[in-house]
């Protein structure tokens, strides 16, 4: 038993020196210039190597070399450089006394993409490329030459540049293991880096890198992760970057992509997120289409084709349907008065209460859409519309967004809204609303929610500026109210007429009823301007004129009653003055008005009055003067008769 132990170790020790022996036999440069040729096979370009060679025993038997240029197809720099190049060979086929190459690492590498401002790349093929794989040329190593049971990167650098451009894209820590026993199975790889703040990763397989490389097309898989977002793809793809298969995205945090691709993300709605996106995806260098979509941005889902047509400005053609979409939060108190408005009445905010935020609206740039979407109901908050189709159209930062048919505000509502980015932003729109709610439309368009009733009307605008604030002060247009029953809370004019206290009649619990009210107005300059309002009731009929400043929110207007005669109504008529800012106006009846119409009419009492005593006075002269004239005949031609 211990004889047979020993010649055991015996063996043992002759392998371990045959082995180790063995692979110092082999020369290092030898098994560099395979390396070599195996990465020139599979690139397409000459490798160098510098520094030292030396053989290895761990983690694989092999050579491990110190710096390594992969060369670029122009200019100076290499497309491919790095600190040191282990390869690793297979044991057993060194004891055949063959080499087979079954590990490469490459340590700090740096792959660098440049561009001129020419346009030449210095990965280009040119005609003095060398072979790359599967070319025929003498000593080139053919395809089923290839395998590779491990490829790793360890603190790798990728950096994309393109002059013309002015782009300079740069990855950073990339790890990568790769693994394919042979160039017709699959190809499997793992990958991490960090750029713009983000770390990425990703686990991805080929099935047939001989194919694909081929051109033919291959099975692929991604499963990839960039912060808290992930990517998913099960399909086929070629060489040239085509794919088609399913996919799928989730996409919690996108600014994250878009700081990995070294851009700046237009920020987000919080009520948008999560993103999620899956589909049929054919995609190529041209534009992707997606078939059988499904979109969900927050709360909201939509189903559909999508189309995007890859150019400078990508185009996007959509066909969207939606069950329910959650727009409340556009009805956010944004754009609201003051605090300090609401709670003054005496002396009254100056009514700067619209967003001076600035708007950006750069993304108005970035792409061209034609999308419809038709939806069962759209939630603003305020209001909600029902059978909604609209349809959104970009065009070189211009986009107009069009109701086509709604169910809105108790009624049916079409119109459009315009914003234009080319020279400055600009919106414009009208709207046509029949027996709508005047009260939430009011409010979603002004924030305006003291009439109610409903009714027609009609409204075009158009306003400049780069913030809320300006846009308002800014708004021209015209339009139209034609109202039903309804009333206005604030003041009761019934109460008025009637003799009753004016603190009584006058407050937020104080309503007007009327029975239909009529109006045309205009906008100059963030201020609508009307004189021809008409309040018909049943015991009073009123005109108005004055102005509401959209900008500074704040009313300037008078209400002028005509009391029917009636048991109530036999106290006097007091003009209303409405008047400050509109979440809190002064409602007040206007006795300096009545006054002055008092003096006005004494005025011309008086002018009257003493228009009919000169005219009696006049009267009174010319008759003493006829009679003296008459006297004077008479004396002058009395003597004729004598």
């Amino acid at each position: 038993m211990l004889r047979l132990a020993i010649r055991a170790l015996a063996v043992l020790v002759v392998l371990i020196i045959v082995l180790v022996g063995g692979i110092f036999l082999i020369s290092g440069e030898r098994l560099a210039k395979i390396a070599g040729e195996r990465i020139t096979a599979m690139s397409g370009r000459e490798v160098s190597l510098s520094g030292s060679l030396r053989p290895q025993l761990f983690p694989n038997l092999g050579v491990r070399t110190g710096g390594f240029e992969i060369a670029g197809t122009r200019g100076d720099a290499p497309l491919i450089s790095g600190e040191a190049l282990s390869v690793g060979v297979d044991l057993w086929a060194l004891l055949s006394r063959r080499i087979d190459v079954q590990e490469v690492t490459l340590v700090g590498p740096v792959v660098t993409l440049i561009k001129d401002a020419d346009g030449n790349a210095n990965w280009a093929t040119t005609d003095d490329t060398p072979a790359a794989v599967g070319d025929s040329g003498a000593g080139g190593v053919g395809q089923s030459d290839l395998s590779l049971a491990g490829l790793s990167v360890q603190n790798g650098t990728f950096r994309y540049q393109d002059v013309a451009a002015g782009t300079d894209l740069v990855f950073e820590n990339i790890d990568v293991a790769a693994s394919m026993a042979a160039s017709d199975t699959p190809l499997t790889a793992s990958l991490s880096l960090d750029a713009g703040g983000q770390t990425a990763s990703a686990d991805i397989e080929v099935g047939a890198l001989s194919a694909l490389l081929a051109g033919a097309v291959s099975a692929v898989s991604l499963d990839a992760r960039v912060g808290q977002n992930a990517i998913a793809f099960v399909g086929d793809a070629t060489v040239d970057g085509r794919l088609t298969g399913d996919f799928s995205a989730s996409l919690p945090s996108p600014g994250a992509l878009a700081a990995l691709s070294g851009g700046e993300a237009a920020a987000v709605p919080e009520e948008f997120l999560p993103i999620e996106v899956s589909g049929s995806l054919a995609a190529s260098a041209e534009g992707i289409d997606i078939a059988g979509g499904d979109y969900r941005f927050g709360k909201n889902r939509l189903q559909g084709p999508v189309s995007v047509a890859l150019s400078d400005v990508p185009f996007v053609v959509a066909e969207l349907s939606a069950n329910a979409l959650d727009l409340s939060f556009l009805s956010a108190e944004e754009g609201s008065a003051t605090e300090d408005s609401k709670e003054s009445i005496d002396q009254p905010a100056d009514g700067t209460g619209w967003s001076t935020d600035p708007i950006d609206a750069s993304g108005l740039s970035l792409l061209n859409a034609d999308v419809r979407i038709n939806a069962a109901a759209v939630d603003f908050g305020s209001t909600e519309m029902q059978d909604v189709a609209l349809s959104v159209t970009i065009d070189n930062a211009r986009a107009v967004a069009q109701i086509l048919r709604a169910q809105a505000f108790g009624g049916a509502l079409t119109g459009r809204f315009v914003a234009n980015n080319r020279n400055g932003l600009s919106v414009a729109g009208d709207m046509d609303g029949t027996t709508v709610a005047i009260q939430a439309l009011l409010t979603d368009m002004a924030g305006f929610d003291r009439m109610r009733g409903a009714g027609n009307t009609q409204l075009s605008f158009l306003g400049v500026g780069q913030n809320l604030d300006q846009i308002m002060r800014s708004l021209s247009g015209a339009g139209s109210l034609d109202i039903g029953r309804g009333d206005i809370t604030g003041f009761d004019l019934a109460s008025l007429f009637g003799g009753s206290d004016a603190a009584e009649a006058v407050g937020d619990r104080a309503t007007t009823v009327f029975d239909s009210l009529n109006a045309s107005f205009v906008i100059d300059s963030g201020v609508l301007s009307n004189d021809d309002l008409a309040v018909s009731a049943t015991l009073f009929e009123a005109r108005g004129q004055g102005t509401i400043d959209l900008g500074g929110q704040r009313l300037d207007y008078r209400l002028t009653p005509r009391v029917f005669e009636n048991s109530v109504t036999r106290g006097l008529s007091i003009p209303v003055r409405i008047e400050g800012p509109w979440s809190k106006p002064r409602i007040y009846p206007d006795l300096e008005f009545v006054a002055k119409q008092k003096l006005r009419e004494q005025e011309d009492r008086v002018k009257e009055q003493a228009k009919e005593r000169l005219k009696e006075e006049t009267r009174k002269v010319e008759d003493r003067v006829k009679d003296k004239l008459e006297d004077k005949l008479r004396q002058g031609l009395g003597g004729l008769f004598d």
